[in-house]
Order: C-alpha cells, then sequence, then structure tokens
C-alpha cells in the first residue's frame, strides 16, 4: 500500500527558465531554513523582550511556510504517501509509551 496523497498537478513550463514551480519550491526551502535558524536564536534568546520579538517573526515565518505548502499541495507539486494503519498503531504505541515513562 504505497499510494499518494496528491492533487491533480497544475501543468508549468518546462523550459530552462524557472517557471511557478521552481519558485514556490525555492519559497518553500527558503522558509524551513529561516524557521530552523530562528529556533536557534530562540534558543539563545538573552532576555524575554528580545525571546518574544523573536518569536513573533518565527511565527509569521511558520505561517508563509504553511501557507507555501498548502499551495504546492493545492497545484499537486506535493505529494503525500499514505502509510500503513499497523505502521501508524506501531508509532502512537511507541510514544505513548515514552510518555508514560516520564
Amino acid at each position: 500500500m504505497n499510494e499518494k496523497c496528491q492533487n491533480p498537478k497544475t501543468e508549468v513550463p518546462n523550459t530552462k527558465e524557472l517557471n511557478d514551480c521552481d519558485y514556490l519550491n525555492e519559497i518553500l526551502a527558503c522558509e524551513k531554513n529561516m524557521s530552523i535558524n530562528l529556533t536557534y536564536a530562540l534558543n539563545e534568546a538573552s532576555n524575554q523582550q528580545l525571546f518574544k520579538e523573536i518569536f513573533s517573526i518565527f511565527e509569521d515565518v511558520k505561517m508563509a511556510q504553511r501557507d507555501a505548502y498548502n499551495m504546492a499541495f493545492k497545484n499537486g507539486w506535493y505529494s503525500l504517501e499514505k502509510e500503513k494503519e499497523e505502521k501508524i498503531t506501531e508509532k502512537v504505541n511507541e510514544f505513548t509509551n515514552k510518555l508514560t515513562q516520564l
């Protein structure tokens, strides 16, 4: 069961020039990298006001990343694979066990 969950692809020109899909993939990668770097900044924030400012930027970046992902998925440029039910149950049980050990 290796089914993909994907919307119909919006066709884009296949040329040397960047197309909408290429631009969106670059935006998505950039947003992901910014959120990683902002996480480091949050961990190292020296005072509460600085933390709040960085966290506000972090939230904006995560929302922009989510919007870019949703747009890519909507246009069929991003797909997900359906997982087997037993694999999901296995992971849920694994994390539930870890949680009870805390």
